[in-house]
């Protein structure tokens, strides 16, 4: 049984307000944090959070989520999280310069490879071609502004390095 709560009437979406002719045809069944969780072997509990979404507990392979948030907002701050389990972060002190960055570098590492696994190069190109505002395109992917903001960020560095290639060719 999985190790987390998930309840049907919060993953409600918005797809059916998309003409059929402009959704993007997905490559392959979306990311599910929740089974990428289970995988793994971590567990999710849910608890009145109030200065974050969620937090990674590395000393009990937990990862603890904000009871209020949407489907959406969950979807995208476990997958964050589950970056942070994958890459065996632990807690950054933040009194110091270097331990500030090295919280930093943490997050920027979570969020993009969160981005890149919630959002397939493939479906963000597609929903590009149609979609008329960074709020459209993130919900008709089913994730954050923050993360579309992320993935696109990531797509730009890709393409500017084929731009590169091409170029010294």
């Amino acid at each position: 049984m999985p190790s987390h709560a998930f309840d049907d009437a919060r993953a409600t979406s918005r797809r059916e307000t998309v003409p059929a002719q402009r959704r993007p045809i997905l490559a392959r069944a979306p990311y599910s944090p929740w089974e990428a969780a289970e995988e793994m072997g971590l567990h999710i509990r849910y608890a009145p959070l109030r200065d974050s979404w969620a937090w990674w507990v590395p000393s009990r392979c937990l990862i603890i989520v904000a009871d209020q948030l949407t489907h959406v907002e969950e979807r995208c701050a476990l997958a964050h999280e589950i970056e942070h389990a994958r890459s065996n972060d632990d807690e950054c002190s933040h009194s110091t310069a270097l331990g500030r960055l090295c919280a930093r570098r943490q997050e920027i590492r979570a969020d993009e490879g969160a981005a890149r696994k919630l959002i397939p190069v493939v479906d963000l190109e597609a929903v590009l071609r149609w979609a008329t505002s960074p709020e459209e395109a993130a919900q008709e992917l089913n994730v954050t502004e923050h993360m579309l903001r992320v993935r696109l960020r990531i797509r730009r560095r890709e393409l500017e390095c084929l731009d590169t290639l091409r170029i010294a060719g």
